[in-house]
């Protein structure tokens, strides 16, 4: 896979890039161009399918180049891999001889197997579960050519829960299972198969009166090679102390030929935030080093920062605080500094810089939460933040978290509590 990257270096992701060459700190028209491209068909939802991470891998790679970054490795690439359930191919879903469209009326499970034919439809509420005439009925039955039908809207308050397990962990051998009357449709990746095919429908896309349902799932698991992008600028007062400021580039891909799931908000907006600080640092030389992280395979399962954080580049001991940015394109609502009630010392000193200076509305502490890239760090003893941005924001791991849903209400205002915060640290 090392020679798919060398290749896409000659290609036009660079001519694109020379659009942004001139763009400096705090330029919110970069960080939209950054998130546009990212976003765009031609880095396929930067996943498993079309080489979209790879495409995204390169374009960051060649920004830190554009930006005279000093490099660990060859081209800032650090190589692993890991194992992911790709959708390459056409989904095929009709519901007695109506199609339904991947990603807007439905989404299969992230590790669906493959599932080719025709199937009934057996209906499956609370009715039949809790009655007992019914689902003596239902348990004798054969399954073997239906697809079971859930509606989970009904399925919350069982008397008899055990027989929605039993169906759930598909002890009727069903071909697979479905989950209606879905109100939103969230994805994910997987690294490996599920036990049996699933699909999840939103509203009333199947009705008890659906008979049958024709399906064509022809996924593949893929042994994914993924690259860390790795860059640095050299410190002016103490080059071996370091900043670390990372974000994830990865996203879902595509759920066959026409489902995009672009990643607008997580994660492009927190590479694009961090390619933004990048542009600032250069301009404004920092007296410790700033190293710039672009992680892989955060989406599943924080394979790249913890791959990093067993191979590291140097030292992790000589990391003065790592600050993780992810899903950084509102901001109305304020900032959450994940990581914040662990090192309270410091989430107080942020709090401060922003009353201070009267940037973001709020600004709350989590504690520990595996939920992005700087968690194996903090694990391995360097002080790690993750900040993300509240707001209105309704999108998430599904198709509508485009460029054009971001508002970036608190952008530049959190940008500056980032940079005041890295600043000080410096000092």
């Amino acid at each position: 896979m090392k020679n798919t990257i060398q290749k896409y270096f000659s290609l036009i992701l660079i001519t694109k890039l020379l659009l942004f060459s001139t763009a400096f700190a705090q330029n919110l028209d970069y960080t939209k161009s950054v998130v546009a491209t990212l976003c765009s068909d031609e880095f396929a939802g930067r996943g498993y399918v079309e080489n979209g991470a790879q495409k995204a891998a390169i374009f960051i790679a060649e920004a830190y180049k554009k930006a005279g970054l000093q490099s660990f490795t060859p081209n800032y690439i650090q190589d692993f891999g890991y194992p992911a359930v790709a959708f390459p191919f056409d989904l095929l879903v009709q519901v007695d001889g109506n199609a339904l469209e991947a990603g807007v009326d439905y989404i299969v499970g992230s590790g669906c197997p493959k599932l080719s034919g025709i199937f009934d439809l057996v209906y499956a509420d609370s009715v039949t579960l809790d009655n007992p005439t019914i689902f003596s009925k239902f348990e004798k039955s054969s399954f073997y050519k239906s697809m079971i039908v859930l509606d989970e809207l009904k399925n919350k308050k069982l008397k008899h829960p055990e027989r929605l397990e039993k169906i759930l962990k598909n002890g009727y051998n069903c071909r697979g299972l479905i989950f209606a009357n879905q109100k939103k449709l969230t994805w994910s990746v997987s690294t490996e198969w599920d036990k049996a095919p699933t699909l999840y429908v939103l509203g009333d896309k199947i009705k008890s009166t659906h008979k049958r349902i024709k399906i064509d799932i022809q996924p593949e698991l893929r042994a994914h090679q993924a690259e860390n992008i790795i860059g640095f600028i050299k410190g002016s007062h103490y080059p071996d102390s370091f900043i670390v400021i990372s974000a994830h580039y990865d996203h879902l891909g595509k759920l066959g030929k026409n489902a995009y799931f672009r990643g607008a908000n997580d994660n492009a907006s927190g590479v694009a935030m961090m390619l933004d600080m990048m542009q600032y640092y250069k301009e404004n030389k920092p007296r410790y080093s700033i190293a710039f992280i672009a992680f892989a395979g955060e989406e599943a399962g924080l394979f790249g920062s913890y791959y990093y954080t067993q191979n590291p580049l140097f030292p992790l001991n000589q990391i003065s605080v790592l600050i993780n940015l992810d899903l950084m394109g509102t901001g109305d609502e304020g900032m959450m500094v994940v990581n914040g009630e662990i090192f309270r010392d410091e989430f107080i000193e942020i709090s401060l810089l922003n009353s201070e200076n009267n940037l973001l509305p709020e600004i709350k502490a989590r504690g520990k939460a595996a939920n992005s890239d700087h968690y194996y760090f903090s694990e391995n003893g360097v002080k790690a933040f993750f900040f993300y941005l509240m707001g209105k924001y309704n999108f998430y791991h599904d198709v509508g978290d485009t460029p054009e849903a971001l508002t970036y209400s608190k952008y530049n205002e959190a940008f500056q509590i980032i940079k005041l915060y890295i600043n000080q640290n410096m000092e």
